[in-house]
């Protein structure tokens, strides 16, 4: 791919229809700017958005999801299962094709002056923007959602934000805004209404506590479904597997008598990833993404 890409999979504190329908087809309004994705869940009361584009035409979709958020979400008064701290919630920059990760790092940085500048707000940076190794874990700023935060903000060291006031906006919140690599958004859903066992599920999972390097996992109560959910972020999928999660998941379910009812993917996934998850459950280790018709015009026809 020779063409300058950035993908931003941004994450809005609001599952309300009507206000990412209103979210996309603005930014479907911008030149040069794509949404290839989004989605949203009832129960995490939280949509993802991902947009495709250069530096330019990604700035102006930030700024209009949040003129569209500051007249339409309340986070005082929002509740879900996914924890957050901003109606903007998190703005993740990731390269693609000549792109750099320095160049996602600069636009992390100049996205977050202007955004503390024209909304008054806190604005962390995470990933390989974070200005401070304390910011660099997106889930260490995140901790205790909005709730803690408010509480935090003045007081707490590393909670004061790298740019803007330190108390939150009064509906706005917070945001975090970084630079990262690609990672995968991944679900598995249980035949349990029973959340303790989903909590210890994630555990297991998690990297922190011994389980797949690089990943991130929490136990969430799909009330509306019936169902508990082992969500997961993979943040390095080459290193973690889908199916090395996938599979980690069913083992530790079978602990408690409890089946898989299905899983999920949030957002954009690679093609290497996809490849990795047929390879296995077809028995074709040798399976390439070379091998994939389309991965050919995206790499020789740009």
């Amino acid at each position: 791919m020779k063409r300058k890409i950035i993908q931003s999979a941004i994450n809005i504190s609001s599952s309300d229809e009507k206000i990412i329908n209103k979210m996309t087809e603005s930014i479907g309004q911008i030149p040069g700017c794509l949404v290839a994705d989004y989605s949203s869940d009832i129960d995490h009361n939280r949509s993802v958005i991902s947009i495709l584009g250069d530096e330019k035409n990604l700035t102006k979709a930030v700024f209009v999801i949040f003129e569209i958020a500051y007249e339409t979400i309340d986070i005082s008064h929002h509740h879900g299962e996914h924890p957050r701290i901003g109606a903007v919630d998190v703005i993740p920059f990731t390269p693609w094709g000549i792109t750099t990760m320095e160049d996602c790092i600069v636009l992390a940085q100049s996205v977050g002056r202007e955004i503390a500048k024209k909304y008054l707000m806190p604005v962390y940076l995470y990933g390989e923007a974070a200005l401070i190794p304390e910011h660099e874990n997106l889930s260490l700023i995140r901790r205790g959602g909005y709730e803690s935060l408010l509480q935090e903000i003045h007081r707490v060291a590393d909670r004061k934000p790298d740019y803007g006031l330190t108390r939150l906006h009064p509906t706005l919140g917070a945001v975090a805004i970084g630079a990262r690599n690609p990672l995968v958004a991944f679900n598995v859903n249980l035949k349990s209404t029973d959340i303790k066992i989903a909590k210890e599920i994630a555990k297991k999972v998690r990297g922190e506590y011994g389980g797949l390097t690089r990943v991130k996992a929490i136990g969430v109560n799909l009330r509306s479904r019936d169902l508990v959910q082992v969500s997961m972020n993979l943040l390095n999928y080459r290193m973690s597997t889908v199916v090395q999660a996938y599979e980690l998941v069913k083992i530790e379910a079978r602990r408690y008598g409890v089946e898989i009812q299905g899983s999920e993917i949030i957002g954009l996934v690679p093609l290497e990833c996809l490849v990795d998850i047929v390879g296995y459950y077809l028995s074709i280790p040798d399976l390439k993404i070379s091998q994939v018709l389309e991965y050919h015009f995206i790499e020789n026809f740009d």
